[in-house]
């Protein structure tokens, strides 16, 4: 059999002694093996081995490659506790056409080359008991920062119309901003296009039925949705904004992103 396999004698005879014999653990293991399961716990569970071995890399100044953090992931048992909630699709169904409909001049290019160039915004529900808590967020689509953000138990136009001046208190625009929404009533409202026009702003919008046109906001709901998962058995409306406010501070200044280069909204922002 070890001609057949190309194994020498001495291979075999080696393997046989080593056979079922755990492998001493080393003190540098050890030590690596603490620092992952901090930063792990730290993040709620939610970051993989990627994000575990960026962070080793540049906030504890660990030289270890992904290769060995995904070994030692394995070893201690632990592995990203996110999962994406599977949505439902809406294909076939009829959204109402009514108000004002913008032309798509996003076209799913998401790539930037400044700040406030591209800004995404969007409305989710999260059930509270009986009641329903909506978010409205807008996010800068060249460092994923959610510059503005508004909670309120009613899906209407002044949610979505606060988000948008909060996001303008915090970020310069000029006239060549685009913000791209999905065709939601608030949206195609008066209103709406009333701040377009004040503040020399670019409507774009998805095209009908296709939630993937606005791939980048649906993520961030995603995220939220799925490291937080306390928010589907709270029972209290306050405490559950209080879980989405600490998570949006979280997200922007503490989350680190693949797309990112490994680094924070907050810290990209700055070195843009």
């Amino acid at each position: 059999m070890c001609e057949k396999l190309g194994v020498t004698r001495a291979g075999y005879y080696k393997y046989l002694k080593t056979k079922g014999k755990k492998k001493k653990e080393s003190s540098l293991d050890r030590q690596r093996k603490e620092y992952i399961t901090i930063i792990y716990h730290e993040h709620n569970k939610n970051f993989g081995y990627r994000k575990i071995h960026a962070v080793l890399r540049d906030k504890n100044n660990i030289d270890v490659s992904e290769k060995i953090v995904r070994r030692l992931m394995r070893e201690l048992g632990l592995k990203s506790q996110a999962r994406k909630e599977k949505k439902q699709s809406i294909s076939g169904k009829t959204i109402p056409s009514a108000g004002h409909i913008y032309a798509n001049l996003l076209k799913r290019d998401f790539s930037t080359t400044k700040l406030s160039e591209k800004w995404v915004t969007d409305v989710t529900e999260f059930p509270i008991d009986s009641k329903k808590l909506y978010l409205s967020a807008v996010m800068d689509l060249h460092d994923n920062y959610i510059v503005g953000y508004q909670l309120s138990h009613i899906n209407d136009i002044q949610l979505v119309e606060d988000s948008l001046l909060y996001a303008l208190e915090i970020r310069a625009i000029d006239e060549k901003l685009i913000i791209h929404s999905d065709r939601g009533m608030q949206y195609r409202s008066n209103r709406w296009k009333e701040l377009m026009e004040t503040y020399t702003i670019n409507p774009s919008m998805s095209r009908k039925a296709n939630c993937i046109d606005n791939a980048c906001i649906e993520s961030f709901f995603s995220f939220v949705k799925a490291e937080r998962k306390e928010l589907k058995v709270v029972k209290s409306i306050e405490e559950a904004k209080q879980i989405v406010h600490d998570y949006i501070r979280y997200y922007n200044h503490r989350r680190i992103q693949g797309v990112l280069n490994y680094r924070t909204p907050a810290y990209y922002a700055k070195a843009s």
